[in-house]
């Protein structure tokens, strides 16, 4: 049994590089409404709940150019520690001049 999430949570997977790939599934005989599926780097599969099939087609197409320019492999990286360049260094108060 797949997880039902909605289609914004989806594209949320992808910025933590949790999706290998994205398809659309139709949800009725009549193609009026598709759901978004999504295989994770885990193995199971996500799917948005049944949707108009122009909206699914969007979040997919942005799951794909997401996928393409690797976002979820510069935004989160597991296990490093990333410091605020403004905290290290000297302190700012050494080079005032006094007024």
């Amino acid at each position: 049994m797949r997880s039902v999430m909605k289609g914004r949570d989806l594209e949320g997977l992808v910025f933590l590089g949790k999706v290998s790939s994205v398809n659309v599934e139709f949800c009725d005989e009549e193609k009026k409404k598709a759901k978004v599926l999504v295989k994770t780097t885990d193995g199971d599969e996500v799917e948005s709940e049944c949707i108009p099939i122009r909206a699914a087609g969007k979040i997919s197409t942005v799951i794909k150019h997401y996928l393409k320019l690797g976002i979820g492999n510069h935004i989160i990286t597991e296990g490093t520690q990333v410091s605020n360049v403004d905290v290290e260094g000297e302190d700012e108060t050494e080079d005032r001049q006094d007024s």
